[in-house]
């Protein structure tokens, strides 16, 4: 056995690059980013109502999807957040801990991959890669469903790689490719046809073979995607939805599939464009500005990297040679297909994120080996050190003050100053008026699931982003009422105008309680 001194001396470096992957992915996961994004208080509260009431907030129990806003949300994050709200309650901690956690072995995982298809140099440039990478650092903070995705499909091409020389490892990629499933929804495009494609490439090259192993892997396979088969056609009309006490199968409020479509192919395409030249999609939770994904130098070397790949499969095909470059290309063009038919934001494009990624890991990797100059080495790893401790001292400091009104950091303050006021003075309303949605309020007040489900009613039903008017003592009235006794939680900007009506305000950060 292997004593840990001894390890961590004959692999230093991977020790340290580990090192800070773990430090910028843990430290103050509960305070930064500040605040709580609404789909990530939806997906907590989700899951905290599966545990206290065993059905999630539109009354089914253990859904395969989620219903939440009305047209749904990937169920995995919240299905993973259980253990750790049984654990330490419903707080920011426990629902961003699965991300962390995923986040984090993403790195070490890449290490292995490159490992397995390249050596050991190589493996530790590209561990160092995605370890500073802004992008895979600020996903690995926040619990939203899409952030899952990467880590999923990077834990199922390993184990499928794996499964080339050891075929039980087979069954392993399989479970992780049926768990992307479960990830986002787009996936159920992504992972099909990547199967196939590189399902067939394999075979010709006599990678893989019918073997009690590859039909197992298969079945498993299928039988994740079973229950998400019959969730389309539940929501296309063909079934009627399921509900049993075990597992459910709901039908949509409104069900998105026909957001897929060839209609807006130039728009489309100027939006993924704009993601990948300009690293932005203006969305503070996604990139920061002057940082960008990779950093906004790294352009060069992500086209050097594609490059590159062209050139070796084309090679590997001219001399009918087995490549594994073959596999990103597949995965870039599935994915570009993908984006053609869906208007794309950052965490939409998670997938083709992790593959745009590969690319500059290659195309700096490349840049130092094609010159054969140990100073070009050493001004890549110090270029992307140096921007890596800029971007933490950033992230950790301004950009929390940035993005403080945006979050609407100090709701959950304003809120519980909001319901004890309520109690003392027994007022009859609680009224929201600024930006925080309802999933924000049942995830920060624990509100009864059962209560919830009772009183809650809709500003546009049916829609496939639902507008909560008013559930409980909370209801989103944006007009004051002069003769009604009500306590009202407003956004900063609203302060102002509360005052000169004669409300007396208690600020809490960017939000704030009015009353009378």
């Amino acid at each position: 056995m292997i004593k840990p001194k001894t390890w961590i001396k004959k692999n230093w470096m991977l020790f340290f690059i580990m090192l800070f992957a773990i430090v910028s992915r843990s430290i103050l996961i509960g305070k930064i980013p500040c605040g709580v994004h609404a789909d990530e208080a939806f997906a907590g509260y989700e899951a905290y109502s599966l545990i206290k009431y065993g059905t999630d907030s539109w009354g089914y129990a253990n859904p395969v999807y989620l219903t939440t806003w009305g047209s749904g949300m990937s169920a995995l994050e919240s299905y993973l957040m259980i253990p750790f709200i049984m654990l330490g309650g419903l707080n920011l901690i426990t629902i961003r801990l699965p991300q962390m956690i995923f986040g984090i072995a993403s790195v070490f995982v890449v290490y292995l991959l490159y490992r397995r298809i390249a050596d050991n140099k190589k493996a530790l440039f590209g561990t160092m890669m995605i370890a500073v990478c802004p992008w895979h650092i600020m996903m690995s903070r926040w619990g939203l469903d899409a952030n899952l995705a990467p880590a999923f499909i990077l834990f199922a091409i390993y184990f499928s790689l794996l499964g080339f020389t050891k075929e039980k490892y087979l069954i392993v990629s399989a479970i992780f490719w049926g768990l992307s499933l479960y990830c986002y929804a787009l996936l159920w495009l992504f992972v099909p046809f990547f199967l196939w494609f590189s399902l067939g490439y394999c075979i010709k090259y006599h990678k893989i073979r019918i073997s009690k192993y590859t039909i197992s892997a298969a079945i498993i396979l299928l039988i994740f995607a079973i229950p998400l088969l019959l969730f389309v056609a539940v929501n296309i009309g063909l079934l009627s939805e399921i509900r049993t006490p075990y597992f459910s199968i709901p039908c949509l409020v409104q069900f998105r599939g026909d957001e897929l479509n060839s209609t807006h192919l130039l728009t489309n395409l100027k939006d993924l464009l704009r993601i990948y030249i300009k690293q932005s999609d203006y969305n503070l939770m996604n990139a920061i500005p002057f940082f960008g994904l990779y950093y906004l130098y790294s352009l060069p070397f992500i086209v050097i990297g594609f490059c590159d790949i062209i050139r070796t499969v084309y090679c590997n095909g001219k001399q009918k040679r087995f490549g594994y470059e073959i596999f990103l290309l597949i995965w870039l063009v599935i994915c570009l297909a993908i984006s053609l038919l869906r208007s794309m934001s950052i965490y939409r494009a998670n997938c083709m994120n992790l593959a745009m990624l590969f690319l500059l890991i290659r195309g700096s990797y490349f840049v130092g080996h094609i010159f054969q100059k140990t100073w070009i080495w050493k001004g890549i790893l110090i270029l992307y050190f140096v921007s890596f401790c800029l971007f933490e001292g950033y992230y950790f400091t301004t950009y929390q003050n940035t993005i403080e009104s945006m979050q609407l950091s100090g709701a959950e303050d304003a809120l519980i100053y909001a319901v004890a006021l309520k109690e003392e003075r027994g007022n009859d309303r609680i009224c929201i008026t600024g930006r925080i949605r309802h999933s924000q309020v049942l995830f920060y007040s624990k509100y009864p699931t059962n209560l919830y489900i009772e009183t809650v009613a809709w500003k546009n039903y049916p829609s496939r982003w639902l507008v909560a008017d008013h559930f409980g003592e909370f209801c989103w009235d944006t007009d004051r009422q002069e003769e009604m006794n009500d306590i009202y939680v407003i956004c900063s900007d609203e302060i102002s105008d509360y005052k000169d009506a004669g409300y007396s305000i208690a600020e809490f950060d960017a939000c704030a309680v009015a009353f009378r």
